[in-house]
């Protein structure tokens, strides 16, 4: 059912809205008629631009106005692409930016459209830094001037930070920074599911995957109180719910059922980043060296942290067993369990970190995530251990080419979607959707931590070689 509604409930969003079940061809030449915009910025998804009609159909309707266009963004938001955005921005007199694609695609425009308006026109890497704090990654609020220009996002993942006024960008050094201003959220968030059914189903399922991770890391985080609680254990069942209905969609080819299984999952993303942004709820390590890594390490932290959150953990294994009829005892093993089962790596090998040089740069770098300083973060030794236990955890499969022998089926998309003998999950899928995650494939490992070791990015660019000659979703 089509709903608007106010992003959020906190000061600063006042008239910046979300519409669920929207249609894009609609929605957004009506808010650009209501703005008064007519010098639009569309920075928008490769493949949709390149493989589908969707962009040429928008660019038709919106043929009164004076358009410009960027075709694709690097994963998580490299900084060249931040500067191109606002100097597009600046030099010429863009009224609102367009962007329709994954989260690296609305980071990029929500730090883009912040920079606009606080650095001169030409600004460089070394202005972007000289705002930032070192020790955490983060710049702002102080020093960073609310947007001027409008934002729709039309999101084709669930990595859900479309809802936040914090956006990351990665510097030349591979180190995700950290941008915010309490105005910073879109002016517009447009939920069409037809747009996301355009996405990959192993992308779509690798970010829906993170959306749990915010979900199961408030819960474990002992600043988790009774209101919150509530909201996870209602709104942690419907993501997981739509995650299933999505795959039962893809694997009966039911449009129906498809569009009402990413429906679902778009309300569930939001609903499992509220309780950080609402009530100040820090996630847990997890999400810290997710933010250098994937959720590849949840199944790790929650051993890791499981004299610290039993009863936290109860709950989400329930929750677990109820929706997809397991049996587990523990909680990661839940969690690694239904990872597998939609065809994700689960351990690092799979993604090439095997080195103990590689643990000790991924630790140090998660040390020093703007995440570090709010979360119950255990020392350098603690993150290494959760490291080395991600690094051995048993899989239950070898990776892409055997998830389909998962009791979920063909495992969305099935070997129909495996390209080049390796999933998208296993791929770019880690990387370009899940926030944070350092971008196994397309933009591998190297490029996400630029200082860890060119072995690594060698072994991930062969991991993506065969998406890569299809054609990489960008």
């Amino acid at each position: 059912m089509r709903q608007k509604i106010k992003q959020l409930d906190l000061d600063g969003r006042e008239g910046h809205d979300a519409i669920f079940e929207a249609s894009y061809l609609e929605d957004i030449p009506a808010a650009l008629q209501e703005w008064g915009a007519s010098r639009i910025l569309l920075v928008v998804s490769t493949t949709l631009d390149t493989k589908t009609s969707m962009i040429k159909d928008l660019e038709a309707r919106l043929s009164h106005c004076v358009l410009q266009k960027k075709t694709g963004v690097g994963s998580h938001s490299p900084y060249r692409d931040i500067m191109a955005i606002a100097h597009t921005i600046q030099t010429q007199d863009i009224q609102a930016v367009i962007s329709i694609g994954s989260g690296s695609y609305s980071d990029a425009c929500k730090i883009a459209v912040m920079l606009s308006a606080t650095l001169p026109a030409g600004f460089g890497i070394d202005d972007m830094e000289a705002l930032v704090d070192q020790v955490h990654g983060l710049a702002g609020p102080g020093g960073i001037k609310a947007p001027t220009t409008k934002l729709i996002c039309v999101p084709t993942s669930l990595s859900a930070g479309e809802w936040n006024h914090y956006a990351s960008g990665t510097n030349a050094q591979g180190k995700k920074q950290h941008f915010v201003h309490p105005e910073g959220s879109p002016s517009l968030i447009l939920m069409d599911p037809r747009i996301a059914s355009t996405m990959p189903s192993h992308l779509w399922l690798a970010s829906g995957v993170r959306a749990v991770d915010h979900f199961v890391e408030t819960l474990c985080n002992p600043e988790c109180h009774e209101e919150a609680t509530a909201h996870i254990k209602k709104g942690l069942p419907i993501l997981i719910q739509g995650l299933k209905d999505y795959h039962t969609g893809q694997e009966k080819h039911n449009e129906e059922e498809l569009l009402q299984g990413i429906s679902e999952c778009q309300r569930g993303s939001r609903d499992a980043l509220l309780p950080f942004i609402q009530w100040k709820i820090p996630m847990g390590p997890s999400h810290a060296i997710g933010h250098q890594l994937s959720c590849i390490i949840l199944p790790a932290t929650l051993r890791y942290t499981k004299p610290q959150s039993a009863a936290a953990q109860k709950v989400i294994l329930d929750i677990f067993n109820s929706v997809l009829g397991f049996q587990e005892t523990e909680a990661a093993d839940a969690m690694l369990r239904f990872v597998q089962l939609l065809g994700m790596p689960s351990r690092l090998s799979e993604v090439n970190v095997t080195s103990d040089e590689q643990l000790h740069k991924i630790a140090d770098m998660s040390l020093t995530d703007v995440l570090a300083k709010r979360v119950n973060m255990p020392d350098k030794a603690g993150v290494l251990q959760i490291l080395e236990m991600a690094r051995s955890q048993d899989s239950g499969v070898t990776g892409a080419a055997k998830f389909v022998t998962s009791t979920l089926g063909n495992a969305v998309g099935g070997v129909s979607r495996t390209v080049g003998g390796v999933t998208g999950a296993a791929g770019r899928g880690v990387g370009d959707t899940i926030t944070g995650a350092t971008g196994s494939a397309g933009k591998p490992v190297g490029d996400a931590l630029g200082s860890v070791g060119s072995g690594v990015e060698d072994g991930a660019r062969k991991v993506a070689k065969g998406i890569e000659d299809a054609g990489q979703w960008k």
